[in-house]
């Protein structure tokens, strides 16, 4: 350990050494008033100090975990806060004070700025477009929790030995969700709900585990099992041990497994183009992309004309090949046509607003409830024009490019090829999970897909430095 790594523990154990000071001085007052409270202020004097302990690997992780369970909340007055809001907020106060002690410096690539722009374009239109001003900040507000925890996790993963470990924390914590759904749907027909939804037009249990709601536990899970596939596919060319290979199988067989109980038909295209994606690309040689990029094109015409043609004749009782047929009637698919009410809804709105929107959230503000349920916009880009205008929809789509264009150029240059599949496997789940997925059930207000962002903008980083 070098002198700055003893000086960094060391300033750790004074600030713990504070706060149990205070906490001594406090906690006979407090048990007098509330015992209650003087159990939470321990155990959240015990996490701070786990938290603190192992920084800044745990503070990734308390980012990765948290934002599994969004399906979770907690109404203080009129405000909705989630386990992810909890987490970005403590992670933010500790990593200043961190980088307050340590008198360190944040990374800012352009990314970062985009978001951050695209962030102050939701302020700006909740406070000063909303017709509820007080909903439209609260609003702004959550979004901007999604936006801190990718900046918090470019921040926080200094090496390339880190940035694996919260990749592998990243897959783990997504295996653990599919398995954990698959298991609340053998459980449902026995009358114990942990996590299965059965919506209004659409009577099959479909598993959420411990996501919002059904499409979005799909979506989420393809990206994780997109991920996998890619270093499966890799994994025979490294040294990697027969066990860690079987693991990953069999971590990719549960992703997938979870994927098709979803039932999410967005979920499915996301993953059968991913797929492609990463065939095409997962071996480095240019030749063999550019034989596999042929091949596909060539192939792909004639598996949808054959899917097609065999899924009319399969039984609509099966609820997969119910799903598929319904591709064939979308005209009378209860759930689209609501959608493309809504749609025309939002595109109504931002006729109205085409230059700033209305402000995140602002959709229920201002059509109410619809299907008896708060008005809400499923798709990714009619809600960035409908809440934030031409002005927003720019600064998101600068954000990703800025993001993901010089992540590719990085993974591209890698000799190593693990690190070369795992950053584009990142690349590729998140490009589709916005492209696809999140163009029938949003989630951008949600930082799963942030903290995706966060680890490819944290692997560009480390990678680029290491080179």
């Amino acid at each position: 350990m070098n002198v700055s790594s003893v000086a960094t523990v060391r300033r750790r154990w004074l600030l713990l050494a504070v706060g149990a000071g205070a906490l001594a001085g406090a906690l006979p007052v407090l048990l007098l008033l509330s015992p209650v409270a003087a159990a939470a202020l321990l155990g959240g004097l015990a996490a701070a100090a786990v938290l603190v302990i192992g920084w800044p690997f745990s503070a990734v992780a308390v980012l990765i975990v948290a934002p599994l369970f969004t399906h979770y909340r907690i109404d203080v007055a009129a405000i909705s806060v989630r386990p992810e809001h909890v987490a970005v907020m403590v992670v933010a106060i500790a990593g200043g004070v961190q980088l307050f002690v340590q008198r360190g410096r944040l990374r800012w690539p352009a990314a970062v700025w985009l978001a951050l722009g695209w962030w102050a374009a939701n302020l700006v239109a909740g406070i000063f477009f909303s017709p509820l001003r007080a909903s439209g900040l609260q609003n702004g507000l959550r979004v901007g929790a999604s936006v801190v925890a990718f900046v918090l996790i470019l921040n926080l993963i200094p090496d390339r030995r880190q940035w694996w470990w919260a990749v592998w924390l990243f897959l783990g914590m997504g295996v653990a969700e599919a398995a954990y759904g698959i298991v609340a749907r053998a459980l449902y027909p026995m009358g114990v709900n942990l996590g299965v939804q059965v919506a209004w037009n659409f009577t099959e249990p479909i598993p959420f585990g411990t996501f919002e709601e059904g499409n979005l536990f799909g979506s989420h899970v393809a990206s994780w099992a997109l991920v996998l596939l890619m270093l499966v596919l890799v994994s025979g060319a490294l040294a990697w041990s027969v066990r860690r290979r079987v693991v990953l199988v069999v971590g990719l067989l549960v992703l997938l497994l979870g994927l098709y109980l979803s039932l999410s038909r967005a979920a499915w295209l996301m993953f059968a183009a991913g797929a492609v994606v990463v065939w095409v690309v997962y071996r480095r040689e240019r030749w063999h992309q550019g034989n596999r990029l042929l091949l596909a094109l060539t192939a792909i015409p004639f598996v949808i004309l054959l899917v097609l043609a065999v899924v009319p004749f399969l039984p609509s009782s099966w609820p997969f090949a119910d799903r598929l047929q319904s591709f064939l009637s979308l005209s009378s698919d209860a759930t689209f046509s609501a959608r493309l009410s809504d749609w025309s809804l939002a595109l109504r709105d931002w006729q109205r607003q085409p230059l700033t929107g209305w402000g995140p959230g602002s959709f229920a503000d201002i059509h109410g409830l619809l299907r008896a349920r708060p008005a809400w916009i499923s798709n990714l880009s009619l809600r960035l024009v409908q809440e934030t205008g031409f002005i927003g929809l720019v600064l998101f789509t600068a954000f990703v490019a800025a993001l993901l264009l010089p992540a590719v150029g990085v993974a591209r240059r890698q000799e190593r090829l693990d690190d070369r599949s795992a950053l584009l496997g990142l690349i590729i789940a998140y490009f589709l999970l916005l492209v696809i997925a999140y163009q029938s059930t949003d989630g951008i207000w949600l930082a799963a897909s942030w903290v995706n962002a966060g680890l490819i903008a944290s692997g560009t980083y480390v990678f680029r430095q290491a080179s």
